[in-house]
């Protein structure tokens, strides 16, 4: 399970709303220091996002909790979201190939299928990941409540620093 910290900004009809900063892999790289990618994401802010979790308690506003995420979830999106558009490209592609050699056309045919199959692709991953946004199963999960308000930098450097 892959765990983080968040902060709770609200609270209600089952669901709690909680800040949590993104973390990037690039933490935990040993090379990070030497890495063009690892330094820029040490320069820059990560991102901040804005989550619902299920929950039966409630928990005041400001709360810092823990919240997990299975594996599972997280390879099943990466999945739809990288490899179906490129499965999509590359069918497109052996059917432009195909094409291009039955009807004696250029390699246009084969560029132009691949293009036009890797963006129905991505409207496909589109499709379906909604429809996995919509599935509780693949939401956080509030682990624990771990004590009161905290200030927005303390939240910031738990989430990057704590949370594995």
């Amino acid at each position: 399970m892959i765990k983080a910290l968040a902060e709770v900004t609200g609270n209600g009809d089952g669901y709690l709303t909680v800040r949590c900063q993104q973390k990037t892999s690039c933490g935990s790289c040993a090379s990070k220091s030497s890495c063009g990618t690892g330094i820029v994401s040490n320069a820059l802010p990560g991102k901040v996002l804005d989550i619902r979790v299920p929950s039966a308690k409630s928990v005041t506003v400001g709360s810092l909790i823990e919240i997990g995420l299975e594996e599972q979830t997280v390879l099943r999106s990466a999945m739809l979201v990288y490899i179906l558009p490129l499965m999509f490209a590359i069918a497109g592609a052996v059917l432009g190939q195909f094409l291009s050699t039955l009807l004696s056309v250029g390699e246009g045919i084969v560029i132009l299928l691949s293009a036009l199959a890797g963006i129905a692709g991505v409207a496909v991953a589109r499709h379906f990941s909604h429809k996995l946004e919509q599935d509780t199963r693949t939401t956080p999960t509030l682990l624990r409540v771990l004590g009161g308000a905290v200030g927005s930098a303390a939240v910031i450097n738990a989430a990057t620093d704590d949370s594995d």
